[in-house]
């Protein structure tokens, strides 16, 4: 799976479940659980003023 800025969490943690503590740890609590799995990774590094590029780094390092 291509993850890009309009990947969302619930795909990524579907294609990729070793993710999901680290995304707890960005501050998805709940993550299953909320409204969160749907948003994509561009709203997700928006409301939590992180940097896109670096998150879209480190996602794809982590999933290759």
């Amino acid at each position: 799976m291509a993850v890009n800025a309009s990947t969302t969490v619930g795909a990524i943690l579907r294609d990729y479940p070793e993710l999901t503590d680290w995304f707890m740890d960005l501050g998805l609590c709940g993550c299953g659980h909320d409204s969160s799995m749907m948003w994509t990774l561009d709203r997700l590094a928006k409301e939590k003023a992180m940097d896109l590029a670096a998150l879209l780094g480190e996602i794809n390092n982590r999933t290759a």
